[in-house]
């Protein structure tokens, strides 16, 4: 068996991978000899490996011992403990004869001076052309309890220990039972039997047979044999050398232990195969590589996951950034994205990537639109919106109360189409005065404002009047508008930075959009004060503000005429009394006044039907301020636009003005995260290199 070349190449390839140190990544398969103390442990060790360790109570396993032997055409050996430079600089690979006394005492003092029982791992690596491939662990023996002086913590301690290899499901249990004690008693088998229930991983090597009184040893043959306890591996059994045969060479015991085996007939009912240090050591071999074939596709699969995971956690990482000047080359890249981002979310240019974020979302959740009872001449129905701005009637001098409701636009990512939603509701609040100042209120603040004029004429002053108190209460609709305008941008903004930049730029790109906002703010209030003192002052060549006007003007006479005709002349209904080019907009003035001479048509006017003059001086005064209204409105929308969104680069100039020491501060690698980098980068080259090899 240990001379197949295919099994020596298989055992080569799992000590190789041990020695880059899968092993602390990925469970490996192996061998590990557990028992309680003084169970025999040490003795079946040197039986398997043919070297000698140390028996007595001083220098017994304090900490695991994994021995790795190899074939070779040369003798070398060394040995290894995890952070322990000077002891593995000491014995490292050596040609000099095998010392295994020399090396435990001297791991002994190392990791025992301060501790009675190590965590650490002493790694034996030995190689020689009578080698057999094999690697086997020997773990610290089990204690119940503690002698005085002792530390009281080391019986858990053992135990945690040998817990981690047993249940390793890639470990074989190799459970030393002293003959002498019976199995019931054997803590050992209990504990591998609650990490391997089906005792698949589990064999029971019997020592110390030679103890037993004659009349005990048939039934100690039937627990050989696998008939008291069954097991699926069933048991091995081998005699220990004693205390007194401690200086015998391993020739020496084996002829001692077949002779023993010779003693009596019943050992004749135990296969070779099954007793003995060779037939052990042969089965053990087998077992071993029959259990590597098998691990082997599981454990090549975990390789090529752990190597994905750990690559993925490096690419997390980000580049590294580990002097200023990558520093600041990381910090423009990412100001450069964030610039062209951020230009294309404000003009309504969304990411696929910010969609899919914010998708559900899209629609703007808008409130159940409600009857609005108050103004059904004006608007049959108003969204919730609308009843942010409310006044009462006022009477006099009072100024309308004004209670704004805030709109929670700041849940709507999609910038555009929420800054629309928001003029809209400004919009809205403007134009109430359709109904908040009707014709009545307007008459009766022209009878109040009267001075010296023709009946029929409103002076300048009059208008200048009536428009500043309208004027009044913009100011605060506007300042209330604005503030939701300014609260929903810069949270969606601040929000967008934080979505699209690096974390660890967010708070200082955060903070400088802070004071660009604030900034940008200030001239925007600035703005809108100063629009509001020049308003005090009504003037306007806008174009707008006239076609208004003149539109206005025109689609009231033409309801008037159409009113008038149907009501005094069912003669005008004739569509052929209209023929011409103008028929479409109703009668003419000359055909109306044709109309009313007729003397086939009786016809009755009062000063009602056609209005007075004062009638139509409050209509054209509601008119002009209607139209004025759109006028100043745009103005202050502009001015949002201007300082907000055509101003932005003003932001990327602070950004890119931001000192050095600053960037540094925010992107150099933390020596943690330089370590977890470099812990990564290791991990995947050691698992390249086992993948490799297997």
């Amino acid at each position: 068996m240990f001379d197949n070349s295919e099994y020596q190449d298989i055992i080569d390839k799992i000590n190789k991978i041990r020695s880059y140190g899968l092993n602390k990544m990925l469970n490996i398969p192996q061998i590990a000899i557990l028992g309680d103390q003084s169970s025999g442990k040490s003795s079946v060790l040197e039986a398997i490996t043919k070297l000698s360790f140390p028996r007595n109570i001083e220098t017994c396993t304090r900490f695991a011992t994994q021995v790795s032997m190899r074939r070779s055409d040369h003798i070398e050996i060394s040995a290894h403990i995890d952070d322990e430079p000077k002891f593995n600089e000491r014995y490292c690979a050596q040609e000099v004869a095998w010392d295994i006394n020399t090396i435990i005492k001297e791991a002994n003092r190392v990791l025992c001076s301060d501790i009675e029982i190590s965590e650490k791992v002493l790694e034996i690596t030995i190689s020689g052309p009578t080698l057999s491939p094999l690697t086997i662990i020997d773990l610290p023996g089990y204690i119940n309890t503690t002698i005085d002086g002792q530390d009281k913590s080391i019986v858990d301690t053992i135990r945690t220990i040998n817990t981690r290899y047993i249940k390793d499901n890639r470990t074989i249990i190799l459970a030393v039972v002293p003959a002498n004690i019976d199995l019931n008693n054997i803590f050992v088998l209990g504990e591998a039997e609650r990490y391997d229930p089906t005792n698949e991983r589990t064999i029971p090597i019997v020592t110390k047979p030679d103890t037993v009184e004659p009349d005990l040893l048939p039934s100690l043959i039937q627990t050989i044999l696998n008939r008291r306890k069954c097991m699926r591996l069933g048991y091995l059994v081998m005699k220990n050398s004693s205390f007194r045969d401690i200086e015998i060479s391993w020739e020496d015991a084996k002829q001692r232990e077949e002779t023993f085996f010779k003693s009596s007939d019943l050992w004749n009912q135990v296969p070779n195969a099954r007793k003995g240090r060779l037939g052990v050591k042969k089965f053990l071999g087998e077992l071993l590589y029959n259990h590597i074939k098998k691990e082997l596709p599981f454990l090549k699969k975990e390789i090529l996951d752990l190597i994905g995971e750990s690559e993925k956690d490096v690419a997390d990482l980000g580049p590294s950034v580990a002097s200023p000047t990558m520093a600041k080359i990381k910090y423009f890249e990412n100001i450069l994205k964030l610039k062209s981002s951020l230009t294309a979310l404000m003009d309504g240019n969304y990411s696929l990537d910010y969609i899919s974020k914010h998708k559900s979302n899209f629609t703007k959740a808008r409130p159940t639109v409600l009857e609005d009872t108050a103004f059904e001449d004006a608007f049959e129905y108003r969204t919730f919106e609308d009843t942010a701005f409310e006044y009462r009637a006022f009477e006099d001098d009072d100024q309308a109360d004004f209670t704004p409701t805030s709109l929670e636009a700041d849940h709507h990512p999609f910038i555009r189409s929420s800054l629309y939603g928001l003029y809209e509701d400004y919009n809205r609040a403007m134009n109430r005065d359709k109904y908040i100042l009707p014709k009545d209120q307007i008459n009766e603040l022209v009878r109040r404002y009267k001075g010296i004029e023709l009946p029929g004429f409103i002076p300048f002053r009059t208008f200048t009047q009536i428009y500043l108190e309208t004027l009044a209460r913009w100011r605060d609709i506007t300042r209330a508008n604005i503030a939701n305008m300014h609260r929903y941008l810069f949270k969606a903004v601040s929000n967008f930075i934080s979505f699209s930049t690096d974390p660890l730029l967010k708070d200082t790109l955060l903070l400088e959009f802070d004071k660009f906002y604030s900034s940008q703010t200030a001239k925007i209030d600035d703005t809108i004060n100063n629009i509001f003192t020049d308003e005090e002052t009504p003037f306007t060549m806008n174009k707008y503000y006239c076609d208004d006007i003149l539109n206005s003007r025109k689609e009231k006479v033409e309801k008037q005429l159409m009113e008038l005709t149907t009501k005094f002349s069912p003669a005008l209904q004739n569509p052929t009394a209209f023929r011409g080019p103008t028929a479409f907009r109703g009668p003419t003035a000359s055909q109306v006044h044709t109309v009313f001479e007729s003397p086939t048509v009786p016809i009755t006017l009062d000063q009602s039907d056609l209005g007075s003059n004062e009638k139509f001086v409050v209509e054209d005064l509601q008119e002009q301020l209607l139209a004025y209204c759109k006028v100043a409105r745009k103005r202050i929308v502009d001015t949002i636009e201007r300082y907000m969104f055509k101003q932005i680069n003003l932001y990327f100039d602070m950004l890119i003005a931001l000192d050095d020491n600053i960037i540094s501060g925010r992107l150099l690698e933390s020596p943690g995260k330089l370590a977890r980098r470099q812990e990564l980068q290791d991990r995947v080259v050691v698992l390249r290199k086992s993948l490799l090899e297997l």
